[in-house]
């Protein structure tokens, strides 16, 4: 391939990324840019005002028409991920197969969207394909700083790679005026880029701290706790920034204050490190890498108003992309978690600090996801299936840290705290619209509606309602996850809790259930549910009267379930239980998503007590 500043080069998906990169074309080419550059734009708004700002050619929504006309050696690729498979399919396959009839060179293909990767390309355009991923350094100013060299662009070749050592100096030196290259294998390439977002926010710990320290009374601004933090940073990690490096301790005078600003940004630092070495990335390029970055975005704090940084990052979140969805994470979950902490008087327990470092690793596997595209940008629904998996996870690592005898009453305690709260809130909703709390109540004001997966089979020969479950959501969710021998230590108690604190006066015998060792259904015997007509007119009316809201869905009752038992767990030893969290939240992730465990983590500060 030609050399960039030769090179003719056609710009597909001209938005705030390829025009934030477009000073590394000028310096470049120079006088040539516009004779050697092209663009299209699905931007009608703001076509002529790209055309005018850029002074090349743009078109809008031709690509091929772009392409046939300017015949590129490259073709820099920037749509949004959602976009980019479509593109390929309808544009540059007939392109490049063109191309090829007619026996004319392939162009080469440096592609933005962090997916798909460079295999997807060769597999759809031929395996002679010179193709690149590029994720670009984002910040190279602060105020009137020059800061390109404390970011990194991430550069992914595929593992067929066709560039010469020569093509990839050259493409590092267009690139460098924007900051340096970190080249990555593609396996690591959506970790380190999700780690690289998780430190965004970072900004807001500045402010955070700010406003809380503030409100107990010790006076600080946005700019000075940041400034804090990059010295607490700095001190913490050994790293001396280049170029101007303003800033001290002593920007927030109280020292209690300080030290919690230390800790908690230590403990983020520790968070994302520990996930990218996780998944196999070296401890000290990690270093490398996230080293710069937390000094950067404290950087930023220091210099520019917090309105321009969230402008800046509403422009650069792609709507339903990866930064938003690290943004709208760490409010949901981080955040509370943070005020609470710069809220309080008095050193917090190091345990606490650390979840913030936790949490951030969380929010960075769901960063990874979306990037796979493993969760749609809409919220991932609930049902049985995550009750069941994030019973069974917690389950299995209470007998795991706690020990055989002290784990299973440990389960049974928390499932019976579990299902008598559930009772009462069914309780008083019966209560507050004034019917009384007999068993007919019971199966109006019932909390979930019945869900695909079950086989009930009734048995009419007793006087009271009798059924046997066949086959249940849970058993089968358990069974799918591997967690069947965890099922038994919920189902043997929950349903008589639940109907306890409905009503301690009435009955539920339960002599099998399904999930018990050799069990082969569940048997229910509800004793003060006669087999009569009037029994279900009464139970029918009262559902059709009672208020709204009885009904909750599967995050709710989750997150009462996490809440629950985590809290029977520290209650019984602050340190196993904390332990109990870590494993059970890691499996979680690992058998649903990472997303779908924020969702929970978001509300398990919540108040399930109340109807």
């Amino acid at each position: 391939m030609k050399p960039l500043s030769q090179a003719k080069v056609t710009i597909i998906g001209l938005g705030f990324l390829m025009e934030y990169i477009f000073p590394c074309f000028r310096q470049a080419k120079g006088e040539r840019t516009a004779a050697e550059l092209n663009a299209v734009t699905a931007d009608a708004g703001d076509l002529n005002g790209k055309r005018q700002r850029l002074g090349i050619p743009v078109v809008l929504d031709d690509n091929a028409g772009a392409l046939r006309t300017l015949e590129p050696d490259c073709i820099f690729f920037a749509p949004p991920p959602s976009v980019a498979p479509g593109l390929v399919e309808d544009c540059l396959v007939p392109y490049f197969a063109e191309l090829r009839a007619a026996g004319k060179p392939i162009p080469a293909l440096v592609a933005f969207p962090p997916s798909p990767a460079g295999a997807y390309y060769q597999e759809k355009l031929g395996l002679d394909l010179k193709v690149v991923n590029i994720i670009p350094n984002m910040i190279s100013r602060v105020g009137e700083e020059d800061v390109s060299s404390e970011a990194c662009h991430l550069i992914t070749y595929p593992a067929r790679d066709n560039w010469t050592a020569e093509e990839k100096e050259d493409l590092g030196r267009f690139l460098a005026p924007m900051g340096r290259r970190l080249e990555l294998t593609p396996e690591l390439t959506l970790h380190v880029l999700s780690a690289e977002i998780a430190t965004h926010p970072l900004t807001e710990l500045a402010d955070v701290a700010a406003c809380c320290l503030t409100k107990r009374g010790i006076a600080c601004t946005y700019r000075e706790a940041a400034s804090c933090l990059r010295a607490c940073h700095q001190r913490a990690r050994g790293y001396t920034a280049p170029g101007t490096n303003h800033c001290a301790l002593e920007a927030i005078s109280d020292p209690e204050a300080r030290r919690l600003l230390e800790r908690v940004t230590c403990a983020w630092y520790d968070g994302l490190h520990g996930y990218l070495t996780a998944q196999g990335f070296a401890p000290e390029r990690a270093a490398r890498l996230l080293d710069p970055l937390f000094d950067l975005y404290y950087h930023e704090a220091q210099l520019e108003d917090r309105d321009t940084i969230l402008a800046k990052a509403r422009k650069d979140a792609t709507p339903g992309g990866m930064l938003e969805l690290c943004l709208e994470r760490y409010r949901d979950v981080v955040e509370p978690r943070l005020t609470a902490l710069f809220s309080q008087t008095g050193e917090p327990a190091q345990e606490e600090v650390d979840e913030i470092g936790a949490l951030m690793a969380i929010v960075t596997g769901a960063v990874v996801e979306r990037g796979r595209g493993l969760t749609a940008v809409k919220a991932p629904a609930f049902g049985p299936r995550q009750h069941a998996v994030m019973f069974g996870v917690l389950a299995r690592a209470v007998l795991d840290v706690f020990g055989g005898q002290a784990g299973d009453d440990l389960l049974w305690e928390a499932v019976s705290q579990y299902g008598q709260e559930r009772g009462r809130r069914m309780a008083l909703r019966c209560q507050a619209d004034g019917a009384e709390t007999d068993m007919a109540a019971y199966f109006a004001y019932g909390e979930w509606a019945a869900t695909e997966g079950f086989e009930k089979t009734p048995l009419m020969e007793e006087t009271y309602r009798h059924y046997h479950v066949l086959q249940c959501p849970w058993c089968t969710a358990w069974a799918e996850a591997g967690l069947a021998e965890y099922g038994q230590y919920y189902c043997r108690t929950v349903d008589r809790s639940i109907l306890r604190g409905f009503n301690p006066a009435l009955e539920l015998d339960l002599p099998a259930w399904h999930s018990m060792p050799g069990g082969e259904c569940c048997d229910f015997h509800w004793k003060d549910a006669p087999h009569t007509e009037a029994f279900d007119q009464r139970v029918a009316a009262l559902a059709a009267k009672r208020s709204e809201g009885c009904v909750k869905d599967f995050l709710y009752h989750t997150a009462h379930l996490y809440q629950t038992m985590t809290r029977v767990a520290r209650t019984r030893d602050a340190g196993k239980g904390r332990a109990v969290e870590a494993r059970a939240c890691r499996d979680f992730a690992g058998l649903c998503s990472h997303q779908e465990l924020l969702r929970i983590l978001a509300h398990t500060e919540d108040d399930f007590t109340k109807a």
